[in-house]
């Protein structure tokens, strides 16, 4: 199917993190935070320690380019100055479309490491982990993904990073598909 826009158009799936279920164990913390505002209302973020981790899925929308890369990436921020510290994510990655095999991308599990560069307490700030290869082979098509913070390289940020979001950018190709369960 070729391409209705003239110019990439991007969208993104996303995951809400309140509706993901964590874990038995090396399960993130559920904090309330004031994200900085003094006397602020408290909202939940989940705070990620070394080693934990959380299961979640995305199942691709009807407008995404068939075998095209999906980019994921987490929205975050610190609760505390960590200025030249370092944290890193681990995103494991399986995949199958409609009637298709489950199978492991290409580059899984995929690694990311960040530095931080200035004070980003009460800063949302967005960190890229991966691009996951061409596997969405249909429409529909299933990505079941594990997020786990690991060892960075060195200088190890010491608190928690506390994720609000997690989403995938996609690049479309119209508004959705002409059939169904297939695109024509």
């Amino acid at each position: 199917m070729a391409n209705k826009y003239s110019a990439p158009s991007w969208d993104d799936m996303q995951v809400f993190i309140s509706s993901i279920k964590l874990p038995a164990s090396s399960a993130p913390t559920w904090r309330d935070w004031d994200h900085g505002i003094v006397g602020g209302v408290t909202f939940p973020v989940l705070g990620f320690g070394v080693g934990e981790y959380y299961p979640f899925a995305i199942q691709t929308s009807h407008s995404m380019i068939l075998n095209s890369i999906l980019d994921n990436h987490i929205h975050f921020s610190t609760p505390t100055d960590g200025t030249g510290d370092k944290f890193k994510f681990q995103l494991d990655v399986i995949a199958a479309g409609i009637e298709g095999a489950w199978a492991v991308p290409s580059g899984s599990p995929f690694t990311a490491e960040h530095s931080i560069t200035a004070d980003y307490s009460t800063k949302h700030k967005l960190f890229e982990l991966g691009d996951i290869p061409a596997v969405n082979t249909t429409v529909s098509s299933i990505y079941k993904m594990r997020m786990t913070r690991i060892a960075a390289s060195a200088d190890e940020y010491s608190g928690e990073v506390y994720i609000h979001f997690n989403d995938s950018h996609f690049q479309k190709d119209g508004l959705g598909s002409d059939q169904e369960t297939s695109k024509s």
